[in-house]
C-alpha cells in the first residue's frame, strides 16, 4: 500500500505548531525565572530530586509540572484567561476552589477537616494545660471564616461543627463566640483577614467576657493605601482594591523578640515600609513575630498572653486599654517548650487563645 504523502496543508499546520513550540521553548530559556510569584505571594516550586525511585512513583513528574508551570512565560496572562472561562463564561461558582460573592467579595472554600480541628485544639489543650499551675482565666475563641457571611450557600467551614468539637476538646475553659458579632463587611474583600477598623464589637465581646469593660475613647481611623489580599492575586481576575485602615493608637511601647540575638527589641505599633512587601497585612506588629510584648502604662494592671496567629496582630493594639500588658505568643514560630527562657507567666492573668478557621484546619502549624 502505497504511503499518503502530507498535503500542504498539514505540512504549514504542523510547522506552525512546531514553530509556536519552539518560540515558548527559547523564551522559556531566555526569559530569567521569577524569584517570587507576586501575585500568588509564593516562591515557584523547585526543580525536584531526580531519582530512580521518585521516578518510579511519578513524583517527579508530578513536581516537574509544577515547577516548569511556575516558570512559564506569560503565566499570569494565561491564568487570567482561564479563570475568566471558568467564571464568567462558563459560570461555575469556583476556580481552584476560590469564588466570588457579592458581598464577602472573593474567598476560598475551606471545609471543617474534623480530624484537623480536634488535633488543633489537643494542641491548644495542651499549651493551656501547661499553664494550669497559674491559676490562670484560660480563653478561647476562633476567627470564622469569612464565607459563613455569603450571601448564598457556600460549601465550606461549618461553625457548628467547629465548636461542637472544640467545646469536647476544651471543656476545661471557657469558650467566647464571635461570628454574632461579626459579618460581610468585617472582612476586606479581596483577603482572608478582618479589617481592624471594623471589629469593636469583637473587641467589646472579648473584654467583657475576660471580666473587663474598659473601651477606648475616640481613635484616629488612618488608611494605609490600596490593599489587594491575597485572594486578588490567586484568583488572576481584576478585582477593585480594598483600603487598609487602621486605628492610630498612641502611648504603647512595643518589643520584638529578635530570633538571632534572642533578645527583646523595641519597635512601631504599625510598619509602614511592610505595607509595600510581599503581604501589606504584615503592617500589623510587623507579621510574622514569635514573641511580642505590648505595655501600655495608663491601663489598668491587668496582664494578658494572647496565643495568636496573623488575626490577633490587628487585634491586640484594641485590646491594650484593658491591660498594661499583653505578651503575643505564635506557637508557629516558637516552640511551646521554649516559652519559659523568655516569658515569666504572671499568676491570675488572662489568657487567650484565638485562631483563625485556616489554623484550626491546619494542626502541624502548631509546635507544642
Amino acid at each position: 500500500m502505497e504511503k499518503k504523502k502530507p498535503t500542504i496543508r498539514e505540512i504549514l499546520s504542523s510547522s506552525v505548531l512546531i514553530g509556536v513550540i519552539g518560540v515558548f521553548f527559547l523564551l522559556n530559556l531566555i526569559v530569567p525565572a521569577p524569584q517570587i510569584l507576586e501575585s500568588e505571594r509564593r516562591a515557584p516550586a523547585k526543580f525536584p530530586e531526580l531519582s530512580m525511585p521518585s521516578i518510579l512513583s511519578g513524583s517527579f513528574m508530578s513536581k516537574f509540572e509544577n515547577y516548569a508551570a511556575d516558570r512559564f512565560v506569560f503565566r499570569d496572562t494565561l491564568r487570567t484567561i482561564q479563570a475568566f472561562v471558568v467564571l464568567d463564561i462558563y459560570q461555575q461558582n469556583d476556580k481552584s476552589r476560590l469564588y466570588r460573592s457579592k458581598n464577602v467579595g472573593v474567598g476560598e472554600f475551606r471545609r471543617t477537616d474534623r480530624t484537623a480541628f480536634r488535633q488543633t485544639a489537643e494542641r491548644i489543650k495542651k499549651a493551656a494545660d501547661s499553664l494550669s499551675g497559674f491559676d490562670m482565666n484560660i480563653n478561647y475563641s476562633v476567627v470564622p471564616d469569612k464565607s459563613i457571611f455569603a450571601e448564598s450557600y457556600m460549601p465550606g467551614f461549618d461553625l457548628e461543627i467547629a465548636e461542637a468539637i472544640l467545646a469536647e476538646v476544651l471543656s476545661d475553659y471557657e469558650y467566647i463566640p464571635l461570628a454574632d458579632k461579626l459579618g460581610a463587611n468585617s472582612f476586606y474583600r479581596t483577603d482572608l483577614h478582618w479589617d481592624q477598623t471594623k471589629i469593636a464589637d469583637v473587641t467589646g465581646r472579648l473584654l467583657s467576657a475576660m471580666g473587663t469593660d474598659t473601651v477606648s475613647g475616640e481613635r484616629a481611623k488612618l488608611e494605609a493605601g490600596e490593599f489587594y489580599g491575597v485572594y486578588a492575586g490567586q484568583l488572576a481576575l481584576p478585582v477593585t482594591a480594598d483600603i487598609l485602615t487602621y486605628y492610630d493608637i498612641a502611648g504603647l511601647e512595643v518589643s520584638y523578640l529578635n530570633e538571632k540575638t534572642l533578645q527583646f527589641e523595641s519597635g512601631p505599633v504599625y510598619d509602614p515600609e511592610r505595607f509595600a512587601g510581599v503581604d501589606p497585612y504584615d503592617i500589623f506588629l510587623r507579621g510574622p513575630q514569635p514573641l511580642i510584648v505590648i505595655e501600655n502604662q495608663s491601663a489598668p494592671e491587668r496582664e494578658l498572653y494572647l496565643f495568636r496567629d496573623s488575626f490577633g496582630s490587628s487585634l491586640a493594639p484594641l485590646l491594650t486599654s484593658a491591660y498594661s500588658k499583653i505578651t503575643l505568643i505564635d506557637l508557629r514560630y516558637i516552640h511551646l517548650s521554649l516559652l519559659d527562657q523568655f516569658i515569666e507567666f504572671t499568676p491570675g492573668a488572662d489568657v487567650l487563645f484565638i485562631y483563625s478557621s485556616q489554623i484550626f484546619n491546619n494542626p502541624s502549624v502548631l509546635q507544642t
